[in-house]
């Protein structure tokens, strides 16, 4: 009898567990979708991004003077008011490449960095003892709303 008691209360303590652990009562953070576009001379950039608590995807596309178009996805994550994470591209329609990508948030523009870029086994990143431009970039990209 008391080998079913103590059965018993191991099993009223799982179902307590398991009811207050209850996955609804966890906030996951909405996502949220801009679409930006950046001019530079004859060249334009678009950039489609979907911002998940401090991570971020989305893609973007770079046509230079209409001559050739990279295009493909960008995915990373926020560091205070910086995007940093990577391109993965189709280069000038021929060959896929992937680069380091970063960008700084000032207000409603994103302007794109730029750095020394190392590999780690494949995967690029920017080098951590030289620090990133922003000052006189390319691109400085505007919500399509501020156009």
């Amino acid at each position: 009898m008391r080998k079913y008691i103590h059965q018993l209360l191991g099993l009223a303590g799982l179902l307590i567990l398991f009811f207050s652990c209850n996955p609804s009562d966890v906030q996951m953070p909405k996502p949220h979708r801009s679409a930006y576009i950046a001019i530079s001379g004859t060249d334009t950039a678009w950039l489609d991004l979907t911002v998940t608590g401090t991570s971020f995807k989305g893609k973007c596309a770079i046509n230079f003077s209409n001559n050739y178009l990279d295009s493909g996805r960008v995915r990373g994550r926020f560091y205070g008011d910086t995007l940093l994470g990577d391109f993965h591209y189709l280069h000038y329609g021929l060959e896929w490449k992937r680069v380091s990508f970063a960008l700084l948030k000032r207000n409603n523009t994103l302007i794109m960095g730029e750095g020394d870029q190392g590999f780690y086994f494949g995967i690029p990143y920017f080098k951590p003892d030289t620090p990133l431009q922003f000052d006189s970039v390319k691109f400085v990209f505007r919500t399509d709303m501020d156009h």
